[in-house]
């Protein structure tokens, strides 16, 4: 495999890390809105193991918050 396309395997990686992140950030808003606060706590813990998971494949600077600002912004494909 060539050194672009592992580069390029390895930034779609970082960007599904960072969508499930987003998209359980989502999830967990939702719960708590509807009052599902058990639900709220477990997509919570989910989301903690996802950034988790990112920073232990992708170490950076980054803290936790900082992963889920990140991971929020609105870039990219999605």
């Amino acid at each position: 495999m060539k050194r672009r396309e592992l580069d390029v395997q390895t930034q779609d990686r970082r960007e599904e890390y960072l969508a499930l992140i987003n998209m359980l950030g989502y999830a967990q808003g939702i719960a708590r809105s509807l009052g599902a606060t058990s639900a709220a706590g477990h997509v919570d813990s989910a989301r903690q193991t996802l950034v988790a998971a990112l920073q232990t494949e992708f170490p950076s600077n980054l803290s936790d918050d900082g992963v889920k600002r990140l991971a929020a912004a609105t870039v990219g494909h999605c």
